[in-house]
């Protein structure tokens, strides 16, 4: 699987310029502040990973088109750290995922059972801290799946490829993500996330992290929450678990 990049590319190349034929049906983006405490700060092994306690900037933005859509975030660590900590153990995480939609390119209805829609699938993630410059390729299928009260609810199966030195090879990712709006008397609430799986690659552990959200919209722009952020196998790290609640004040444009 050592092609991967290159499919990557190709398959990105594809997405572009079948999302660049019409224009944009819709776009969002948002802001986040999130607080967490009781991090994992230590691996299994005894050695420091990160801050017990921090902040987190995140910036993201999706976008639809007639004939797929794209998803871009990015999260900055350790915002609220001084210098020295920052050094230690500040991140940026990003990721870039563009999806075509296989039955609209072709003029077909490609629907089955609870799936909805079936795209192919392209991904970046962006790694960078103090010890690790990498970026992860990927590629594979997506589906929208029907689920009722659920505004959405996608999956993603993909084939990854780590350059980084740790990671000898390549791995499996199956990612859910979903959006369940609902309503309490006036009150504007959404149960939100998404959970990722990923297979053992090279020196790294298998991992999953899950991230699901409660929030309150007070309005069209702010809302506020909490989120509860399960890792297991942190950083591929064997036997270093995470289980920790982050706050989240969100503004949307």
């Amino acid at each position: 699987m050592k092609s991967i990049p290159l499919a990557t590319l190709t398959a990105t190349s594809v997405l572009l310029i079948s999302q660049g034929a019409s224009a944009a049906l819709y776009s969002t983006t948002k802001v986040e502040a999130l607080y967490g405490w009781d991090y994992e700060d230590r691996a299994d092994a005894g050695f420091g990973i990160d801050n017990q306690r921090h902040a987190i900037f995140t910036i993201a933005n999706a976008s639809g088109w007639t004939y797929g859509d794209s998803y871009f975030f990015a999260d900055f660590t350790n915002v609220d750290r001084d210098t020295e900590d920052e050094q230690d153990y500040g991140s940026t995480h990003a990721e870039w995922n563009l999806r075509g939609n296989i039955g609209k390119v072709l003029g077909r209805d490609l629907s089955f059972g609870p799936v909805t829609n079936l795209y192919l699938s392209g991904q970046l993630d962006f790694d960078r801290n103090s010890a690790v410059r990498k970026t992860t390729h990927m590629v594979g299928l997506g589906y929208d799946i029907e689920v009722p009260g659920f505004a959405f609810f996608k999956v993603f199966t993909m084939y990854r490829d780590d350059d980084s030195d740790a990671a000898d090879g390549t791995s499996e990712q199956l990612t859910l993500a979903w959006n369940s709006p609902f309503t309490i008397g006036d009150a504007k609430f959404s149960f939100e996330g998404f959970l990722d799986y990923t297979t053992e690659e090279g020196d790294l552990e298998e991992q999953l992290l899950t991230q699901p959200q409660l929030m309150w919209h007070a309005n069209d722009h702010i809302a506020l929450g909490l989120e509860y952020q399960y890792w297991h196998n942190k950083f591929g790290l064997d036997g270093t678990d995470e289980s920790l609640p982050q706050a989240i004040v969100r503004w949307t444009f």
